[in-house]
């Protein structure tokens, strides 16, 4: 993506329980279909960031809009396998 810029990732532990945005990235941005066809079962994915977890805050430019992410591990593994794979090579 080259609209895309990470301007800081950081790795806290909450301190209350969140919402991930992980989970309306990966629901609003592929059908049904492409998560059958990648083995993501919806009701399986993480909502919410617990009290105590251990997640990703990150701070990016997209298209000159800031934009602000919790995300936990889980989603943001499956963000990165099936959003972003063609960034790594």
């Amino acid at each position: 993506m080259k609209n895309f810029e990470l301007l800081k990732r950081t790795y806290p532990v909450s301190e209350f329980d969140r919402l991930c945005d992980g989970y309306e990235y990966i629901i609003y941005n592929s059908t049904p279909e492409q998560r059958l066809k990648w083995n993501i079962i919806d009701n399986e994915l993480q909502k919410i960031i617990k009290s105590g977890e251990k997640y990703i805050y990150q701070v990016a430019k997209e298209k000159k809009e800031f934009k602000i992410m919790s995300l936990c591990f889980k989603n943001y593994e499956i963000i990165r396998n099936f959003f972003f794979i063609f960034d790594d090579e």
